[in-house]
């Protein structure tokens, strides 16, 4: 009798391996690839290595040479591709995060007695090709003036009184010229890598790239008033898919475009913001998750039922929903189907 052939095993396990010899050998390939860039268009004394390496990269990963490079993918690929570089140049390889657009990059950082922070915030930000790095300093008593004015390409704007996050973002945004525009604050260090898909978004097209914090509030049943009032003023907006992410959370980004529809003025109330850009019809989206919600600091102002800044940013958003009411009436834009107000002209019913 004729035996059957022994069906053939396959092991998952080698199946990955394979799958990774192919990101090693990509890799590689990229290395030498950024070698060769160096070979090419080597970087002179006069340049400023962080945006002259990243439109290199660039020029690189626009050619589609290698083909598509995933989000997955990114930050492996752009790591060789400097290493290449700066091994070719003869140089140590710079502490630098390669971002996939040529446009000019902002960032705004706002600071409040934040000693304890605000280095490891700007010293992530120097990481990236920056064109302006403007640091709005008001109302500190501590040493955050004198540790921001060690960082070499930051511009400083110092209020000795307080002005506020929201008020010094506008301040920094007047003062902006970029193409993009990130806005930090100087209490919670964001690691660069993280920030990328906020460059990509904005790159792609979109105007503003929020700060997607749901998974950080819990169910909407154990969401507190802040959350709750987020949200309610995108579903009234008719973005429902927004959920509770809103200009008063960092990280965000805003394109010049945004800037100019907006405001910066604006800025001073971001749900007013928020609203006035969904008015015009800009383009908004929240393409990546970072917790800043646990990791805030504690103070007097922000912890306990009813605080201060709680109560300032529900306020906020009282007075956004107010102007929406002034402009679209007392029902925005939900109709009053199912009655006829009319009839009550002239009698009761």
């Amino acid at each position: 009798m004729k035996q059957r052939p022994k069906a053939r095993t396959v092991i998952p396990v080698r199946r990955m391996r394979r799958g990774s010899r192919s990101v090693a050998e990509l890799r590689r390939r990229v290395h030498a690839i950024g070698a060769r860039y160096a070979t090419d268009h080597p970087l002179q004394e006069h340049m400023d290595p962080s945006s002259y390496i990243n439109s290199l990269w660039h020029s690189f990963y626009t050619s589609k040479e290698i083909g598509p490079i995933s989000e997955g993918q990114y930050l492996s690929i752009s790591r060789a591709f400097l290493a290449g570089y700066s091994e070719k140049m003869g140089m140590p390889t710079p502490n630098l995060v390669l971002v996939p657009t040529r446009k000019t990059i902002g960032a705004v950082v706002t600071v409040s007695n934040e000693e304890k922070t605000i280095a490891r915030v700007l010293n992530e930000l120097q990481r990236l090709p920056l064109q302006e790095l403007i640091v709005v300093i008001n109302g500190s008593t501590d040493n955050s003036v004198h540790i921001a004015r060690q960082c070499p390409q930051a511009t400083i704007v110092h209020y000795p009184s307080l002005v506020g996050h929201d008020v010094g973002r506008s301040i920094g945004a007047k003062l902006s010229s970029s193409d993009m525009m990130l806005f930090l604050d100087g209490d919670i260090p964001i690691q660069t890598e993280q920030l990328v898909p906020f460059i990509r978004a904005i790159d792609g097209g979109w105007d503003i790239a929020l700060n997607d914090i749901s998974p950080y509030i819990g169910l909407f049943a154990h969401r507190d008033g802040v959350s709750i009032v987020k949200q309610f003023v995108n579903r009234v907006q008719g973005r429902p898919e927004l959920q509770a992410n809103s200009m008063t959370a960092i990280p965000h980004m805003l394109s010049r475009k945004a800037l100019e529809v907006i405001g910066s003025a604006a800025l001073a109330v971001p749900p007013k913001a928020q609203a006035k850009a969904i008015r015009n019809g800009l383009r908004i989206c929240a393409p990546a998750s970072i917790d800043v919600v646990t990791s805030n600091k504690p103070t007097r102002f922000n912890t306990g039922t009813a605080n201060p800044v709680s109560n300032l940013i529900v306020g906020d958003h009282l007075e956004a929903l107010h102007m929406l009411l002034g402009e679209h009436g007392s029902r925005l834009q939900f109709k009053d189907a199912h009655r006829t107000r009319t009839a009550l002209a002239g009698g009761s019913v």
